[in-house]
C-alpha cells in the first residue's frame, strides 16, 4: 500500500468517526427517535399498523385532524388523551385514547406524530419537539376554560351528563362540604357503576393526575362546584396536593385496559399461549418480585414494559391484577418495583 493511499484511508476513517461525534460537546450524538418504531410499539395495537383503525378506534390515515395545518388538537390528544365520541369522515368512534405525556418524551412524541402525518398517503409537515413542549406547558386557563376543553365532551356543556356519564349539576358528591371525594375522582379517575339521584351510571372517568396540574384541577373543581346553580366552596391547590397518591387499583385498571387486555383479555383469562392472570400463582405470590421482573423484563411472548411504563404505573397495574377476577393479594408499591433490579 502506498503512503498516499494509506493516508487517504486514514482521512476517510477520521471523517466517518467525526460524523458520529458532536465536537461541540465531545460526545456521540444521540440517534433521533424513530417515529415508525414508536408507533408500532405504542399505537398500532389500537390504530392498526396501516393506520386504518378499527372498532372504537378512529383511522389515522386520511384523517383531517391528523393532517390539518393546525396541530393543536392533535398534540393535546396525544399528550393528554381523549375519551368520548369523535367523528372522523362522517363516522363516530368512541374509543379512549390514553395520555402519553410523561410516558414518551417530547422528542418521541414529535417523532411519532411526524410519522403518522406522513405515512399511509398522509402528506403533512413535520412536528417539532418545541411544538410538543409548548402544547404541554401549563395552560393558565380558567376553570371554565379547562372544563370546556377537557370535561364538556362527556359531562356536557351545562353539566347535565348523558345516559352513561353522571351529571355534575345537583350532584351531592360535587357539592359536598368536604371536596376530598370529588378531588380524588378527578385525580385518580373512576370506573364501574355509580348511583346518583336514583339512577345508575357506568361511564369511565379518566385519570387526570399528570395531565392537569394541581392548580388546574383546583380551578376546574372550583368551577363545577359553583356553576349551574351548584353552591360549593372553592377548592385550593393545597387541597388537591393533599388528596394523596393515586388509587393504585383504579389507575391500574386503566393501564391494564390499554396495555394488557389485548393479550390477557379483559377477564384476565388469557388465550392460546397467553397465560391467565386470574388464579395465577406467580401473580398471587406473597413476594411480588417475580411478577415485577416479568413485567419489566418480559418473558416468552410478553414484551418488556420497563421504559414504557413508569414504576408507578407498573405498581398500579400489578395491584389491579392481584385484586381483580377473584384474585386476593396485597398491593404492589412503587418502592417494590424500584427494589427489583
Amino acid at each position: 500500500m502506498t503512503r498516499s493511499v494509506a493516508f487517504a484511508l486514514l482521512l476517510a476513517g477520521a471523517s466517518i468517526f467525526a460524523s458520529a461525534l458532536d465536537f461541540t460537546g465531545g460526545s456521540a450524538v444521540a440517534a433521533a427517535p424513530d417515529g415508525a418504531a414508536i408507533f408500532v410499539a405504542n399505537c398500532a395495537g389500537c390504530h392498526q399498523a396501516n393506520g386504518t383503525g378499527g372498532g372504537p378506534f378512529p383511522p389515522l390515515a386520511a384523517n383531517p385532524d391528523v393532517t390539518g395545518a393546525d396541530t393543536a388538537t392533535l398534540l393535546t390528544t396525544v399528550l393528554n388523551g381523549r375519551s368520548g365520541p369523535m367523528s372522523v369522515n362522517g363516522k363516530t368512534y368512541g374509543g379512549a385514547m390514553p395520555a402519553w405525556k410523561g410516558q414518551l418524551s417530547n422528542s418521541q412524541i414529535a417523532a411519532v406524530i411526524t410519522y403518522i402525518r406522513s405515512a399511509w398517503g398522509n402528506k403533512a409537515p413535520i412536528v417539532t419537539e418545541d411544538q410538543v413542549a409548548a402544547a404541554g406547558a401549563p395552560s393558565g386557563l380558567s376553570g371554565a376554560q379547562i372544563f370546556a376543553a377537557k370535561c364538556a365532551t362527556c359531562h356536557q356543556a351545562q353539566g347535565q351528563g348523558t345516559s352513561t356519564i353522571p351529571p355534575l349539576v345537583a350532584n351531592h358528591d360535587v357539592t359536598a362540604s368536604d371536596p376530598k371525594g370529588m378531588i380524588a375522582t378527578i385525580v385518580n379517575g373512576r370506573s364501574g357503576p355509580l348511583a346518583l339521584n336514583g339512577k345508575t351510571y357506568n361511564g369511565k372517568m379518566p385519570t387526570w393526575s399528570g395531565q392537569l396540574s394541581n392548580a388546574d384541577i383546583a380551578a376546574v373543581a372550583t368551577f363545577v362546584r359553583s356553576a349551574w346553580s351548584n353552591k360549593g366552596s372553592a377548592v385550593t391547590e393545597q387541597q388537591v396536593a393533599a388528596a394523596g397518591p393515586a388509587v393504585l387499583a383504579t389507575v391500574g385498571a386503566s393501564v391494564f385496559t390499554f396495555k394488557c387486555a389485548r393479550c390477557h383479555q379483559a377477564n384476565g383469562e388469557g388465550r392460546h399461549t397467553i397465560p391467565a392472570l386470574a388464579g395465577n400463582k406467580t401473580v398471587l405470590a406473597t413476594d411480588p418480585s417475580a411478577i415485577i421482573t416479568t413485567v419489566e423484563q418480559g418473558r416468552n411472548l410478553m414484551p418488556s414494559w420497563k421504559g414504557q411504563l413508569t414504576a408507578g404505573d407498573i405498581a398500579a397495574v400489578l395491584t389491579y391484577v392481584r385484586s381483580a377476577w377473584g384474585n386476593k393479594a396485597s398491593p404492589v408499591t412503587q418502592q417494590d418495583v424500584a427494589a427489583v433490579k
